[in-house]
């Protein structure tokens, strides 16, 4: 069953060019790769935060981050604070087929990609003229730019202390549908830290039957596409109630 999705409204592009491409019969990892390389190296795609014209951090460098797994074989590869590249999922993706190692971060991520025959560019090139104006005004505002209006894509600082992904995964394995796993691991969430503590978060699920289910803690706009499917679907996720 092939299935895909894709979080806020940008993804869009990205879902039709793998629906493309699947319905193809081609591979799945390439097909996330290609659809991926549109969206990361498009300027217009960095005023989401993403890529390419991206926001830069507070030494004024835009560096990225991207990872792939392999489902069947669990092998992943991953690349963060990534200078200078602009389609950092194909870097990942080398470092899971042809580095010890599963990941790779900063110098050393810019140095392997060099090896690996990726242009690595300066960081002028991977700017433009909206993510300078966003890092003129941090300067001389000292605040953290904010993205478009609508893009709050989480908080993974926190997200990452309670695993949510892999405790969807579990209660699906255990027989929950997507939407009720997704619902379940947030309401959790939600239950430990309390409402007035509740930072930005949002899940998308799709089991092997191409079901799909979502849950967030905000207004979260996703893409669903499964095989057999005449369109991809655009949808709003409400957020969860405690």
């Amino acid at each position: 069953m092939a299935a895909a999705a894709g979080t806020w409204a940008f993804s869009l592009p990205a879902l039709r060019k793998m629906r493309e491409l699947l319905l193809r019969g081609a591979d799945a990892t390439d097909c996330v790769q290609e659809a991926m390389a549109a969206i990361e190296n498009d300027e217009e795609t960095g005023s989401y935060v993403v890529g390419r014209g991206g926001y830069p951090n507070k030494d004024g460098l835009i560096q990225c981050d991207a990872a792939v797994m392999e489902g069947h074989s669990c092998h992943f590869g991953a690349v963060a604070a990534l200078s200078g590249v602009g389609t950092p999922l194909a870097v990942a993706r080398k470092v899971m087929e042809r580095n010890t190692h599963s990941f790779l971060v900063g110098d050393g991520a810019a140095a392997f990609a060099r090896e690996q025959g990726f242009m690595v560019e300066d960081n002028e090139s991977m700017m433009t003229e909206r993510s300078a104006e966003v890092y003129k005004e941090y300067l001389e505002k000292k605040k953290s730019p904010k993205g478009h209006d609508t893009l709050a894509t989480g908080d993974g600082d926190q997200i990452m202390c309670f695993c949510p992904c892999f405790h969807v995964v579990l209660l699906m394995k255990q027989g929950l549908s997507p939407m009720d796993a997704c619902q379940t691991v947030l309401e959790d969430i939600l239950q430990r830290v309390g409402k007035e503590n509740m930072f930005e978060l949002g899940i998308i699920a799709v089991n092997m039957k191409g079901e799909a289910g979502a849950a967030s803690s905000m207004p979260f706009p996703y893409c669903v596409w499964c095989q057999g499917q005449d369109s991809i679907e655009e949808l709003m996720q409400q957020p969860c109630k405690l």
